[in-house]
């Protein structure tokens, strides 16, 4: 390597990434956090589900409602993101027990589930959770949308 070569990889700027670059401070952080728990409540409670199988259930629901198919395992693992195999396996179990999904599909081997009546009764109950919780707290704070 040359002076010359040297000297410009040292004068190169790196770019940043602005992946991470949100203007979002922790209490905003904090109080999405806090209004996920509250909407997901009554959904939790009405049909006996934890917080990780709804956000499991909605991730089915969303894949099989846009990409118009039934989702597999290797799907649930590339779509949903957050679930190693070992989870997806027992969420989608857990997930059958309950009713909330169905294998709909076997195809070269592999089934393929998509949401059950009930599962998608329940995605519908998120809206109005999350509807009511965010007018309660609007109203606790005094907040209008209509200024």
């Amino acid at each position: 390597m040359t002076n010359q070569q040297a000297k410009e990889t040292l004068e190169t700027p790196i770019p940043t990434s602005t992946i991470l670059e949100y203007n979002i401070n922790a209490t905003t952080i904090h109080y999405i956090l806090h209004n996920l728990f509250r909407g997901l409540k009554p959904v939790r409670r009405k049909s006996s589900l934890t917080i990780y199988e709804i956000i499991f259930l909605n991730g089915i629901y969303l894949y099989c409602k846009h990409v118009n198919t039934c989702i597999s395992q290797d799907a649930c693992l590339k779509f949903i993101g957050y679930y190693n195999l070992a989870k997806i396996k027992y969420y989608i179990v857990s997930l059958q027990t309950k009713g909330m999904i169905q294998a709909a599909e076997i195809i070269n081997g592999y089934n393929r589930y998509k949401p059950t009546p009930l599962g998608i009764t329940v995605m519908d109950n998120i809206n109005e959770g999350f509807e009511r919780c965010l007018c309660e707290w609007l109203n606790k704070y005094r907040f209008s949308l209509y200024r």
